[in-house]
């Protein structure tokens, strides 16, 4: 343990990833200004090479990408972030890598994890001298209080006990920078095999037998990753027969059967085709009509909600950005000047009646006007005739999206996923800031769902891949509302993808006792079964369920020893069911601060959730928070 009589003040941060590792950048650039020359110990902890972390671990396949453009990341603040404490100008992921990119834009999550690792050598080594740095290559257990810090709520010391059986040390401030925690899944039944949830885990899909029926829930990110490694992976090749011509998938004759669906049933849209800037990347533009400015007033607003009154400002801003772009790159689509329609959307933006009306007269052909709802769920209130039929629907979906994404006029979804991306930025800052109480936290989450749909998908090469997948076979798409349930099976023999149109009703239920005939003394083999109310009377049955997502944060099922400790003895709590933020941990506000179960915050503890990459020369909200963070940990009491 460190030296209790030592008058250092001591800093603990618990996981070292991209947040963390900025974290203590900003707590390095502000020590000359903050703390002076006095003696100051930086304490990290995470059993995993700090700056990447486990996420961005540098010993990954090669075949796991980043689906965001390695040009526009950064974990370095430049002169376009207001904050307190100075700037630090440094380079773009792209602009520090030797390898190649992936899709001209995309570096692999491993020679991410490599940028990220130079990135926290880099700010520790050219830390002050005053800074004493300690690593601990361990997972933090347990955090327990000494008496002189056990007054409610104070800036006492902290023993952090960790798990490498290293003495425990003390800290005066501690900041939770865990990232995704991982939740206990729930077991497979006997005879079944179930992955997930949880990133892509190349040991355990090593371990899935060539030619098994493996069902998938989940089509985004995670799904992506697990086809890469059980396809490319496995020997299997694409291949372009005729330049600019389609993809087509080369199998190696080791890869499983994937039977896929989820809650909407079609695969995230890939990201637009990116294109570098042909000048120094400026700023973006300010948002239209989802300001800061006008959130904040609707938002005080007595009994105001964020679905009644922020989702609407939104909403105006996507419109806005996407007939813009229309009007722009595709005016013979158009029947009606872009001053003129600016003009009347300005008025009629709070109408949204009115605003289609004039979305109906300035554009005619309707496939081109925004709409939401059919973006956000295409396969919403479809019947199909047959599983052929769903694969076909969604193969042409695939393609439609390529192309909308991909071609000459690529430029409308490109300001749709800009115009989400400026907003959702403007609503983390007012979640930062605490200006969202937890249920409108939680509707805001709910909300934006869509824009984690409609923006975050993989590269586009990814998703031409995968269409040639469910071409050659390998991925068969389950259909939206998918429904997975453990029955007894059929006596099918695994691997031979059996489809039975009479075992099961269109939810999944099993009907009538256990269906099928034996498979040997011992009775029917169990099986996964999935079917979607798209397509009544279809089955898949497969012996593994792969998990093909993240889970869901829940702190009653959360594995790290170090949370589990602090929820069980009250001093981390959550938010209540009735405000709609059930799971949510209850935090203080602005200060990020948890609040345990009597309502007391623990101002010397600091909860960093996870966040995305910061584009550069944006003002980011990722480094604003993360220098208010590091201010308040070195400001003196």
């Amino acid at each position: 343990m460190n030296d209790p009589v030592d008058p250092a003040r001591s800093l603990c941060l618990i996981g070292c990833g991209p947040r963390g590792a900025s974290i203590v950048e900003r707590i390095l650039a502000n020590v000359p200004a903050l703390y002076g020359d006095r003696p100051l110990d930086l304490h990290i902890v995470d059993p995993y090479p700090p700056g990447a972390g486990r996420t961005w671990r540098t010993d990954q396949p090669g075949l796991l990408w980043m689906n965001s453009a390695a040009e526009q990341v950064t974990m370095y603040p430049d002169e376009s972030v207001e904050c307190a404490g100075p700037p630090r100008p440094g380079p773009t992921t792209a602009g520090w890598l030797d390898a190649p990119l992936h899709d001209g834009a995309y570096a692999a999550r491993r020679d991410q994890g490599r940028y990220l690792r130079h990135f926290f050598e880099t700010v520790t080594r050219e830390r002050p001298a005053s800074v004493r740095l300690h690593v601990h290559r361990a997972r933090a257990v347990d955090l327990r209080r000494t008496p002189a810090g056990a007054a409610p709520g104070g800036r006492g010391r902290q023993q952090v006990i960790l798990d490498s059986g290293q003495p425990p040390f003390l800290a005066d401030r501690v900041v939770f920078a865990q990232g995704h925690t991982d939740t206990l899944a729930a077991p497979a039944p006997d005879g079944l095999t179930r992955i997930g949830p949880g990133p892509a885990d190349p040991a355990a899909l090593a371990a899935v037998p060539p030619g098994a029926r493996v069902l998938v829930r989940g089509l985004g990110l995670v799904f992506i990753d697990c086809l890469a490694l059980l396809t490319e992976g496995r020997g299997g090749r694409f291949v372009r027969p005729a330049p600019g011509g389609p993809l087509r998938y080369l199998p190696s004759g080791r890869e499983p059967r994937l039977y896929a669906g989820s809650r909407r049933g079609v695969p995230l849209p890939p990201k637009p085709a990116y294109a570098p800037p042909a000048a120094p990347m400026a700023a973006p533009a300010a948002p239209r009509f989802a300001t800061v400015e006008a959130c904040r007033a609707v938002l005080s607003r007595p009994g105001a909600s964020f679905g009644g009154e922020v989702w609407p400002l939104v909403v105006a801003e996507l419109g806005w950005c996407h007939y813009r772009a229309l009007f722009a790159g595709q005016p013979a689509r158009t029947r009606m000047s872009w001053p003129d329609f600016d003009a009347q959307y300005a008025l009629l933006h709070p109408d949204a009646d009115r605003l289609a009306k004039l979305a109906r007269e300035a554009v005619p052909d309707p496939a081109d006007r925004l709409d939401l709802d059919r973006l956000a769920a295409p396969l919403a209130g479809l019947r199909f005739a047959g599983a052929d039929d769903l694969q076909r629907r969604l193969r042409g979906l695939l393609a439609e999206e390529l192309r909308r994404r991909t071609g000459p006029a690529s430029g409308v979804a490109s300001a749709l996923v800009d115009g989400l991306q400026r907003a959702g930025a403007v609503i983390e800052e007012l979640w930062r800031s605490g200006e969202l109480a937890a249920g409108q936290l939680a509707q805001a989450l709910h909300h934006f769902a869509l824009g984690t749909y409609l923006s975050s998908g993989p590269p586009p090469l990814r998703a031409e891949q995968l269409l040639a997948l469910a071409e050659a076979g390998v991925v068969t798409f389950v259909g939206p509302g998918m429904r997975v349930s453990p029955v007894p099976g059929d006596g099918a023999v695994p691997g031979d993808g059996a489809v039975s149109g009479e075992a099961a009703a269109p939810g999944g239920e099993p009907l009538g006792g256990a269906p099928g005939g034996p498979s040997g003394p011992a009775g029917p083999i169990p099986v996964f079964r999935a079917t979607s109310p798209a397509l009544p009377g279809t089955v898949h049955e497969a012996d593994i369920l792969l998990d093909a997502r993240l889970a869901a944060p829940d702190p009653d099922r959360v594995t790290d020893p170090l949370l589990r400790a602090l929820l069980s003895r009250g001093e981390l709590a959550q938010e209540r069911p009735e405000d709609g933020a059930g799971g949510m941990l209850r935090l203080s506000g602005a200060g990020l601060h948890p609040v345990d179960s009597t309502g007391t915050v623990h101002r010397d503890r600091t909860i960093a959730g996870p966040a995305q990459f910061p584009r550069p020369h944006t003002n980011a909200v990722y480094f604003r928070q993360n220098d208010a963070i590091a201010r308040d940990l070195l400001a003196d009491d």
